[in-house]
């Protein structure tokens, strides 16, 4: 069926009265016990008013409440209300009566510290918050439309689909864990007034000495060129969180012997970089490429006819070539020790800049005569309200000449010097 942007993914099964489904009663394909279509917290906003999606949502659960309950017309209601956080962000969570109840009593059989919960199609919405109406009138005070606005906090609330899975075996968790814990280490090494990430340029990210201390730097770059030629694109196990490679035709992982018939993949883009000091190669993490083009992996392998298309360089990953970013690098013993020249980015950021220089210790300034023209013309434009004459590709600009002021005599007597002609 022809993709018309209603969905997140392109692909759909529909079901009609005619659908005919059959058991399979042989082997079959080997699928994973979990499957979701996790959503990033920061995003959350943009869907915040819809009410066509249902999404789903890893954290770690934060600041649980009792279970609040009211009654209206003699009908009681509850509600359990509690967080989720990736670490970053917060997501505010209301599920109510039965399914409520239920997660209280699995919540209060663990550890609160240590609640983990992947929330599978959830409603968003902007619970408890505020409603305002916004009317729009005419020149002659008729009323032309009034809206409904919901201003509040996004929220999840569940729905009869809703499901939500505490502490699961799935890799989502075992990375959310591990950045938390990367997080709180940090944290605990150095206090967080202390913790400063240095911005440096190219040339001084390449001349890091042995005993320079920070795990960290920021650059500011431009990405001058993709690696087209190798994998943009690596295979993992969920369990360990190692690359697996594809030994005699099945995927295979070398620490815990779990055998992958379609196993995770994520994303690996090799990138050449460079400012006005010099280039450093430069891989772009996996969750900051799927962030920034808003897609997966096999949201493009799922586009493929063959195998063999699943290896070219995907189009929508070319977004990066040629735009700027800051971006944050790790600093490993491999670069510092051993000089190499291929850092690894934890977080990317876009950058609008005005020119290419991006020394942090310089603050250039470049002014030009065509600049102080052109900023003269579209001063003088703004002023007369002309036609713009000035983009004119058959128009010169010439230097203008010293005017000498005359005097002027309102009584006629005037005496204009001889004009060369």
């Amino acid at each position: 069926m022809k993709y018309t942007g209603q969905f997140r993914i392109k692909k759909h099964l529909y079901f009609t009265p005619h659908t005919k489904i059959e058991k399979d009663e042989t082997i079959g394909l080997e699928i994973e016990e979990y499957a979701f279509d996790l959503y990033y917290m920061e995003e959350i906003e943009k869907i915040a008013d819809e009410n066509r999606f249902l999404i789903d949502m890893v954290g770690k659960v934060e600041n649980v409440q009792e279970i609040i309950k009211t009654k209206k017309n003699n009908h009681e209601t509850s509600r359990l209300k509690f967080e989720i956080s990736d670490g970053r962000f917060r997501v505010k969570v209301t599920l109510f009566e039965e399914f409520g109840n239920m997660v209280e009593e699995k919540f209060k059989k663990l550890d609160e510290n240590e609640i983990y919960v992947i929330i599978c199609c959830a409603r968003v919405g902007r619970y408890e918050g505020k409603r305002y109406f916004l009317s729009q009138y005419n020149v002659n005070s008729i009323l032309l439309s009034k809206e409904n606005v919901h201003i509040g906090t996004p929220n999840l609330t569940n729905y009869p689909a809703t499901r939500i899975h505490i502490n699961p075996n799935h890799y989502s968790i075992n990375e959310l864990k591990k950045n938390l814990a990367k997080k709180r280490k940090l944290q605990h090494d150095s206090p967080q007034d202390d913790v400063v990430i240095p911005k440096l340029t190219v040339k001084q990210i390449r001349q890091i000495k042995p005993d320079f201390n920070k795990k960290e730097v920021i650059c500011e770059v431009s990405v001058k060129k993709l690696e087209e030629k190798s994998s943009w694109y690596y295979t993992k196990c969920t369990d360990c969180d190692i690359e697996i490679f594809r030994e005699n035709g099945i995927f295979k992982c070398s620490k815990c012997n779990r055998i992958f018939p379609y196993p995770d993949k994520r994303f690996r883009v090799c990138t050449l970089c460079s400012d006005n000091t010099g280039s450093i190669a430069i891989i772009f993490p996996a969750s900051e490429v799927s962030r920034i083009t808003d897609t997966a992996v096999v949201d493009i392998h799922s586009e493929c006819l063959t195998e063999k298309d699943e290896d070219k360089f995907p189009d929508v990953l070319k977004i990066f070539l040629n735009q700027k970013y800051t971006i944050t690098l790790e600093i490993k013993e491999e670069n510092i020790k051993k000089g190499s020249t291929v850092f690894e980015a934890k977080e990317i950021v876009a950058t609008m800049d005005i020119c290419d220089s991006f020394d942090p210790n310089t603050n250039q300034r470049v002014e030009t005569n065509e600049a102080s023209a052109i900023k003269d013309m579209d001063e003088e434009e703004a002023n007369n309200q002309t036609p713009q004459t000035g983009n004119s590709t058959n128009m010169k600009s010439r230097a203008r000449k010293n005017v000498e002021p005359v005097e002027y005599d309102v009584n006629g007597n005037n005496h204009f010097k001889n004009i060369k002609k």
